[in-house]
């Protein structure tokens, strides 16, 4: 379908959307199509109706996605109609009228200070890989695909600095400190592979997202105190809980996590009142 190839193509250059993002948007608009027997050529959106809208929506519902998925499915819809509306392919967009389920708000899974303190302490001498990762992801927050995509280029131990490509390909600096500065500097310098990539398969290749997964799972599966997931984003999640309830701005969190709104930064204050709720009610004399 050119209309669909040309969004794509869009998101691809303009909004320069992640390849994950454009085969999830792509698969949303493909279902939708052989969902309503659409035909491929033509401006058959134009067609679309809130009633059919509402039928594919109770659709998704009863295969048991979840709202969330279904909400994340009916926007790539959303996104593709007012790209034709804006290139003058439809009069307009008929999921505005449409009702989407809501997504449920669930508060961003995080581990305590004194795990990843108690496990940071215990690997201090000979950091594998897979350790190093554990530690690059905690002390920076910076996301998978960002770790996957470091070189030694970006890594400025003359200012303990660390650049990272985030979404959209939008580069920001982050600060390290002198500690993880130093080990990083010895496991580069002590590993056997030849490599422009800081974390790298033994070819040299980067280390693919999937495996960056299993090694840091496998790490902190070591240790009992790390209960429930055990992924690099709940280590995300932990620096900025842990950076909020320090008493850290909002702000320079936003910055440190490359998050493109602040709305994205402020559910981590839900964690830290959790956090103020528990102590008071642990210390206050008429608590």
């Amino acid at each position: 379908m050119v209309e669909r190839e040309e969004f794509i193509e869009f998101l691809r250059v303009q909004k320069r959307y992640s390849p994950r993002t454009l085969v999830i948007y792509n698969q949303a608009i493909s279902d939708f199509y052989t969902y309503i027997d659409l035909p491929e050529a033509g401006n058959s959106m134009q067609q679309v109706t809130l009633s059919e809208l509402r039928s594919y929506t109770g659709y998704l519902l009863e295969k048991g996605l979840k709202p969330a998925t279904v909400y994340q499915r009916l926007s790539a819809l959303s996104s593709f109609c007012n790209y034709l509306v804006r290139t003058n392919r439809m009069e307009d967009n008929p999921l505005k009228l449409l009702i989407r389920p809501k997504k449920a708000s669930r508060l961003p899974e995080f581990y305590t200070e004194s795990c990843l303190n108690e496990w940071l302490d215990k690997n201090t001498e000979n950091r594998s890989q897979s350790d190093m990762m554990v530690y690059v992801l905690y002390s920076t927050g910076i996301r998978r695909a960002e770790l996957a995509g470091i070189t030694l280029n970006d890594l400025d131990s003359s200012r303990n600095m660390l650049r990272v490509k985030g979404k959209g390909n939008k580069e920001r600096d982050i600060p390290l400190n002198a500690s993880l500065v130093r080990d990083l500097l010895l496991y580069i310098k002590e590993r056997k592979v030849d490599s422009p990539w800081l974390f790298c398969r033994k070819d040299g290749s980067p280390v693919p997202l999937t495996t960056i997964s299993k090694m840091v799972h496998s790490q902190l599966s070591f240790a009992p105190c790390f209960t429930g997931k055990k992924s690099p984003h709940v280590l995300r999640h932990s620096l900025a809980t842990h950076l909020l309830n320090r008493g850290a701005d909002l702000n320079c969190i936003k910055e440190l996590l490359g998050h493109s709104s602040l709305a994205a930064t402020q559910v981590y204050t839900h964690n830290s009142f959790e956090t103020l709720k528990k102590t008071y009610e642990k210390a206050h004399p008429r608590a």
